[in-house]
């Protein structure tokens, strides 16, 4: 299997990031987040195969092309393994996030804690298949969870994949709205990792 090009690149920047959040308190935090960056590797790999994909469908118009473009990835084995190991990847980061901001509260990982929240917003669809809670303080009547799973999408621009997500929590919904109003909001696993090595100030 061929390495891609910028793998190496970012696996050097994990690293800097598994030292940076290194804590006597949970030692084995370094270790699950060189574990990300090895599992990203081959995500990479399988992220080009769906891009040539999709690069065909790129000069169409957004309506036009995401419904074509999706009903080919749909007979793609690639799509559909990205899909699998993007979400698992999601939900790995979400807990190594979880584990450094709630359980040993590492101040090292404040920088985070934005991600973290759009994380949770993720993380709740894929892995209970329902919309992320109101927050009672936003809502007092606010209604429960409805069943809600992203739906699987391409952005207008670029090749990766990504998902629409409903939340009640998004930052631009009023708190004056009525119980149950909820955003959409994009996001990738690419994106979600940029963001981790962006907050460290790793990257620019």
């Amino acid at each position: 299997m061929m390495i891609p090009n910028d793998w190496e690149d970012r696996h050097a920047l994990w690293v800097q990031a598994s030292d940076l959040l290194a804590c006597e308190e949970d030692p084995w935090i370094p270790s699950a987040i060189l574990d990300l960056s090895w599992a990203e590797r081959s995500i990479l790999v399988i992220e080009k195969e769906v891009a040539e994909v999709l690069r065909p469908f790129q000069k169409k118009p957004p309506i036009e092309r995401t419904s074509q473009a999706m009903g080919d990835l749909e007979k793609s084995s690639a799509f559909s393994e990205c899909r699998a190991l993007s979400k698992l990847w999601i939900m790995g980061l979400y807990e190594v996030c979880r584990v450094m901001l709630k359980d040993v509260k590492l101040r090292a990982a404040d920088p985070l804690k934005s991600l973290f929240d759009e994380l949770a917003a993720v993380r709740m669809p894929f892995a209970k298949h329902e919309v992320r809670k109101i927050l009672k303080c936003k809502h007092e009547d606010g209604k429960r969870a409805l069943p809600h799973f992203p739906e699987p999408c391409i952005p207008l621009w670029g090749y990766e994949l990504g998902w629409m997500v409903k939340d009640y929590n998004y930052d631009d919904i009023s708190p004056d709205a009525p119980a149950g109003t909820y955003a959409n909001f994009y996001v990738s696993r690419r994106c979600f990792s940029n963001k981790f090595l962006h907050s460290l100030l790793i990257i620019e």
